[in-house]
């Protein structure tokens, strides 16, 4: 919540409305075994068996990949941060592996394409959904 007055100054109101939105959603761990399938354009992610299609054709993830990707296309509609990812994966809020992340991430791009994760800068990641 944000509460601003109109006899604050330009600047308090500005570091106000940072403060707020730099605070983390809260996110739950997600448990991907009995999370519903997707489809988002050309990938199609089968959730109970693990497996993630580009337009039909079966691509391999490891274990963490897929556990990503998962995270961000089930919290399509939201920008997440590293530490927020690996919350949702692990239900641990202290991260160990910001590399890992970044890792899965980057390899992630490379078999589904590079728009499939947008980088939004200075803050996280989000699952581009194709119309």
């Amino acid at each position: 919540m944000i509460i601003v007055t109109f006899s604050d100054p330009e600047e308090q109101v500005v570091e106000k409305i940072k403060a707020v939105l730099a605070e983390d959603q809260e996110i739950e761990c997600i448990s991907i075994a009995d999370g519903k399938e997707m489809a988002f354009g050309d990938v199609e992610i089968r959730t109970k068996q693990r497996r993630v299609f580009l337009k039909g054709k079966e691509v391999e993830l490891t274990t963490r990949e897929f556990d990503v990707l998962y995270t961000l296309a089930y919290y399509h509609d939201q920008v997440l941060t590293n530490r927020q990812i690996y919350k949702a994966i692990t239900g641990e809020d202290v991260m160990s592996d910001y590399h890992g992340i970044e890792s899965s991430i980057y390899t992630i791009r490379k078999k589904l394409g590079r728009n499939i994760i947008q980088n939004i800068r200075g803050y996280g990641y989000q699952f581009k959904k194709e119309k």
